[in-house]
């Protein structure tokens, strides 16, 4: 992420020393030896000037910041720069007034303004850095006090604290939902959860990285295993060869193959058929776990049993084809038969390996599901991710706003990082289902949040629009607490 700084004083070196490795920072300021002093605390990009530029902050890049700080000892050049990104649509915006006296100007531009001490470097940190609640130090600065919110991705997410033994930090509070929770070596830390740590000032870095890192896990939250039919030789072409790319690329464990049983196969021919598909896939699967469950009866049956029986992380299977109405039954279908099983399904069209994957940028607690899987998937296949904003034309009163798809991108920008994922942000006003359909079309993989059931061939929604209309493969997920 990107952020810029106005000023490189003692209250810019302060924040430089603090922030995460997630930043790339470029500091604006007039005084090369200030800008000198500035590199000598962290890598920046030092950008002389005068911060009350608009051309001096596009050259240090505003159009693709995330946040900026506005921090020199002149109120008239930190209120112009705040004013300057605020109109650029810059949702993280900080300045730290030089006089207390002019922080009424500050507030009528809706910017959060500090004090000019060590205090404001800590609440500046918290304001950029995501994760992370509130910071503070005691002890005459020896020790800290951090809060941070466990994120579905953390790695100590579902851990005992016994199992997050440190002799320099401890866990002294949990306050989930409205319940404060004081801690034992038996509480486990959940999703959502705000997290009291205190701990060494000299290990602050190294207790900010155990609490706020993100790993991969999809789709370990939702099984360990994923699984496809295997019928014909087209099978191979489709779903199979995507489903073996997927387990090679993502947390899963093992592929499930669902295949006719040869040994009840009254048909000689067809029963050697069955079996050379079968060696063919232990050829094919080289170096991906291969587990078999012959069955008598339909595939489709098989999968979806298979799936109320087993640890199922992801159900593979081939995408609707068509247009107009009758995709759109095929799409309807598809969804309302294994949407039901609370587990992802990708529908395949042979776009693996995954170079690029799109995602809708959404607040929502489906919208987050997606989200997160779609940085997963980036994270551990090396795609590249677009998080797409689209906002719908005023006339349709959706209620979309500008204001929440930038939010929601910043959102899922941040996400990203955390897990070392650079996100492509693309922000749109006009018919989500084209924005979508034309994003999807040079990309590997389009990622959804699974519909609302049942879908209705007459009424799809988005995602019943897309599915039948976009080429690349798409990965339906439900959403999870």
């Amino acid at each position: 992420m990107k952020a810029i700084v106005v000023g490189a004083g003692g209250t810019t070196r302060e924040l430089l020393r603090r922030l995460g490795e997630l930043w790339e920072v470029a500091v604006v300021d007039a005084d090369p030896v200030r800008l000198e002093l500035a590199g000598a605390v962290r890598d920046i990009e030092p950008v002389p000037g005068d911060g009350s530029s608009g051309l001096v902050l596009r050259r240090a890049g505003l159009e693709n910041a995330d946040a900026l700080v506005a921090a020199t000892n002149d109120d008239d050049v930190n209120l112009e720069a705040v004013r300057i990104a605020r109109d650029a649509g810059l949702l993280r915006v900080a300045a730290v007034a030089a006089d207390p006296e002019r922080i009424a100007e500050y507030r009528a531009l809706d910017v959060p303004v500090f004090a000019p001490d060590s205090l404001t470097a800590r609440q500046v940190e918290v304001l950029l850095e995501p994760r992370r609640v509130a910071s503070t130090t005691f002890a005459d600065g020896k020790a800290e006090a951090m809060e941070f919110r466990i994120s579905p991705d953390s790695p100590v997410r579902g851990k005992r604290l016994r199992q997050l033994h440190s002799e320099t930090w401890v866990v002294a509070a949990v306050l989930r939902g409205d319940e404060l929770i004081i801690p034992k070596g038996s509480t486990s830390l959940e999703s959502g959860d705000r997290v009291t740590v205190v701990g060494a000032a000299a290990d602050f870095a190294a207790i900010v990285e155990t609490f706020t890192a993100g790993e991969s896990r999809f789709p370990l939250n939702f099984g360990r295993k994923a699984a496809v039919a295997l019928g014909s030789e087209r099978d191979f072409d489709t779903t199979v060869s995507e489903a073996i790319s997927v387990v090679r690329n993502s947390r899963a464990e093992a592929l499930i193959v669902v295949h006719p049983d040869t040994m009840v196969e009254r048909d000689q021919e067809r029963a050697e058929s069955h079996q050379a598909l079968l060696d063919q896939l232990t050829e094919r699967a080289e170096g991906v776990e291969i587990e078999l469950r012959p069955t008598s009866g339909d595939l489709e049956r098989g999968l979806l049993d298979l799936a109320q029986r087993e640890s199922i992380g992801v159900l593979v299977v081939g995408a609707p084809e068509g247009r107009r109405f009758w995709g759109r039954r095929r799409a309807a279908r598809l969804v309302n038969v294994y949407g039901q099983l609370d587990v992802p399904v990708l529908l395949t069209r042979g776009r693996h390996p995954y170079a690029s994957i799109v995602v809708p940028a959404r607040r929502t607690g489906a919208g987050e599901a997606a989200g997160r899987g779609a940085i997963d998937l980036a994270r551990t296949s090396g795609a590249t991710l677009i998080g797409v904003s689209a906002v719908s034309p005023s006339f349709v009163g959706t209620g979309d706003t500008l204001e929440e798809a930038r939010r929601s991108a910043a959102w899922l920008r941040e996400e990203a990082a955390v897990q070392g994922v650079a996100m492509t942000r693309r922000l749109r006003r006009g018919n989500p289902v084209r924005i979508l359909e034309e994003f999807a079309a040079t990309a590997s993989l389009l990622v959804l949040a699974m519909p609302d059931l049942p879908l209705n061939p007459l009424l799809p929604g988005i995602t019943g629009h897309l599915l039948p209309r976009v080429r690349s493969s798409v990965l339906l997920i439900p959403s999870r607490p």
